[in-house]
C-alpha cells in the first residue's frame, strides 16, 4: 500500500503495513538492541572459556572436575527458554527482556565472588536462566517487528552477534584476568546487561504484534504504528487475521496444527547443536592431537565461527528468496562432505582450516537460518513459547554432543575418525530437511519456500 492515509476509512492488518515499508527509525534501532541482547550470549560463553583455567587453579581442581561448572549456564540456558521464555506471551516481550537482563546482571556480579564450586555452580546456573529467558523475547520481538520478506535475514543478522560477542570476550577478557582475576571477567559481564538494560528502558518498545494481539486497547499501539508509517493517521491497525488467542504451552506447539513443525524444527534443533557443541568443545584438543600448536588449534577453532556469519547470512539471503529447504539440504550436504574431508586429506593447516570454514558455513550457518525459522514458524500469540521449545530442545544436543564425542574418543579412534563419526547426526539432518515443504507450506512462510 503506498498511500495509507488515502485510505483512511479502512482498516489495515499489521502484517501489510509493516511488509508495505521500508524499514524505520525503529525497527532498525529494535534491531541493534536486541542483537546487543544476543551478543552477551556469545561473551558470556567465551569468558567462561577463558576463566576456567584460573579458577580451578585457584581452587587447586583438575579441569575435568569442573564439568558442572561448565554445563551449569547451558542447563539454565535450556530452562529459561523453556519454562520462563514463555512469559513473554503473556506479559509482553519488553518487561521481560528487561528484568531477565538485570537477573543476568547480577548474577553474573555474584558469580564473581563465588568462595566455592558450589556457589559457583548455582550463579552460572541463575545467569544462565536469565539468558536464555531473555533472548528468546529478544527474538521474538525483533521478529515481530521485520518485514516478511527480510525477516530471515534480519533476524540472522541479529542472532550472528554471538559470534561477535565471543570475539569482544576473546580479545578483552585476557586482559580482565591479568588486571582482576577471573572475578573481574564475570563483574564485566554483569556491567555489560545492566548497562544495556538502561539502554533498552529508554529505547526499546513492546512488540506492537504482541499488543494488537493481546492488548487491542493499549495506548501505546497508535504512537508505535505512527513510528512505523507516520501517514497512517486516521487507519484502524488491526492484528494479523491469522492470528488468534491462544494457550501459552507446550500442549498449543503440539495441536495438530503446529505438531509436525515443531517436531521437525526441535529435531533438526537438536542434531545440528548435537554436532555445532561437539566441534566447540573437543576441536582445539582434537587438532592438537594432530601436531597443531596451542595458538594453531584455538585459531582453527574459531575459524567455525567465521563460517557461522558467512554461512548464516548467505543462506538467509537465499531463504527469503523462497529457497529455504533447497538452502538447508545444500548446506547440510557441504557440510557432510567436508567432515569426510577429514579422512581424506593429511591434517595440513591450509587443507584442514578449509573443510572448518566449509563445516562452520553448513553447521553453525545453518543453526543461525534455524533460530529464524523458529521466529516466523509461530504466530505472535505463541511465539516465545515456540522459540523458547526450540532453543530448549536444542541444548539436550548441545549437552550430549560433547558427552557422546568423549565417549567416542575414549574408544582410542584418530583425529579424523572421531570427526568423521559426526556425519551420521549432519545426514540425519538432511533427512529431515526432506519434510521442510510441507511444513513451511503449513507455516505460511512463502509459496516458494522449498
Amino acid at each position: 500500500m503506498d498511500d495509507v492515509a488515502a485510505r483512511s476509512a479502512q482498516s489495515i492488518d499489521i502484517g501489510t503495513l509493516i511488509d508495505s515499508r521500508p524499514l524505520s527509525g525503529l525497527q532498525i534501532r529494535t534491531i541493534v538492541l536486541c542483537a546487543l541482547v544476543v551478543m552477551l550470549d556469545g561473551f558470556d560463553i567465551q569468558t567462561m572459556a577463558l576463566a576456567v583455567p584460573s579458577l580451578t587453579a585457584e581452587w587447586n581442581m583438575p579441569r575435568e572436575q569442573f564439568g558442572l561448572a561448565l554445563s551449569a549456564s547451558l542447563i539454565g540456558l535450556g530452562c529459561g527458554s523453556a519454562f520462563i521464555a514463555p512469559l513473554g506471551d503473556r506479559v509482553g516481550r519488553r518487561p521481560m527482556v528487561l528484568v531477565l537482563l538485570s537477573l543476568v546482571g547480577l548474577a553474573s556480579i555474584a558469580t564473581g565472588f563465588s568462595s566455592s564450586p558450589t556457589h559457583f555452580v548455582f550463579w552460572r546456573l541463575i545467569t544462565g536462566l536469565g539468558l536464555g529467558a531473555s533472548i528468546t523475547n529478544a527474538i521474538a520481538l525483533t521478529s515481530e517487528y521485520m518485514p516478511a520478506a527480510r525477516q530471515s535475514f534480519l533476524t540472522t543478522l541479529m542472532f550472528s552477534n554471538i559470534a561477535v560477542g565471543a570475539l569482544v570476550a576473546g580479545f578483552i577478557a585476557p586482559e580482565l584476568i591479568a588486571w582482576g582475576g577471573w572475578q573481574a571477567v564475570f563483574w564485566a559481564g554483569g556491567a555489560l546487561p545492566l548497562i544495556l538494560v538502561v539502554m533498552l528502558f529508554f529505547g526499546l518498545q513492546e512488540s506492537v504484534r504482541f499488543l494488537l494481539e493481546q492488548r487491542p486497547q493499549d495506548a501505546r499501539i497508535r504512537t508505535i504504528v505512527r513510528a512505523l508509517a507516520a501517514d497512517s493517521s486516521g487507519v484502524s491497525v488491526i492484528a494479523d487475521p491469522a492470528t488468534r488467542t491462544r494457550r501459552q504451552s507446550i500442549r498449543e506447539l503440539l495441536t495438530p496444527e503446529f505438531r509436525l513443525r515443531s517436531l521437525v524444527l526441535w529435531t533438526i534443533f537438536a542434531l545440528n547443536m548435537f554436532v555445532m557443541y561437539s566441534l566447540i568443545s573437543w576441536l582445539p584438543a582434537l587438532l592438537r592431537d594432530e601436531g597443531w600448536t596451542t595458538a594453531q588449534a584455538l585459531r582453527g577453532g574459531v575459524l567455525t565461527q567465521l563460517g557461522s556469519v558467512v554461512g548464516g547470512l548467505a543462506m538467509t539471503f537465499l531463504v527469503d528468496r523462497g529457497l529455504a529447504a533447497r538452502t538447508l539440504l545444500v548446506s547440510y550436504s557441504l557440510a557432510a562432505m567436508a567432515l569426510v574431508g577429514f579422512m581424506v586429506f593429511d591434517s595440513t593447516l591450509l587443507a584442514w582450516c578449509t573443510l572448518i570454514v566449509l563445516v562452520g558455513i553448513g553447521i553453525n550457518g545453518s543453526q543461525l537460518v534455524l533460530f529464524a525459522f523458529a521466529a516466523a514458524f509461530y504466530p505472535p500469540a505463541i511465539k516465545a513459547t515456540g522459540v523458547g521449545w526450540a532453543i530448549a530442545i536444542s541444548r539436550i544436543g548441545a549437552v550430549g554432543g560433547p558427552i557422546v564425542l568423549t565417549s567416542v574418543i575414549a574408544m582410542g579412534l584418530g583425529t579424523a575418525s572421531v570427526l568423521g563419526t559426526l556425519i551420521i547426526p549432519t545426514l540425519l539432518c538432511v533427512a529431515c530437511v526432506f519434510a521442510l515443504p510441507r511444513v513451511l507450506r503449513d507455516a505460511g512462510i512463502g509459496h516458494r519456500n522449498r
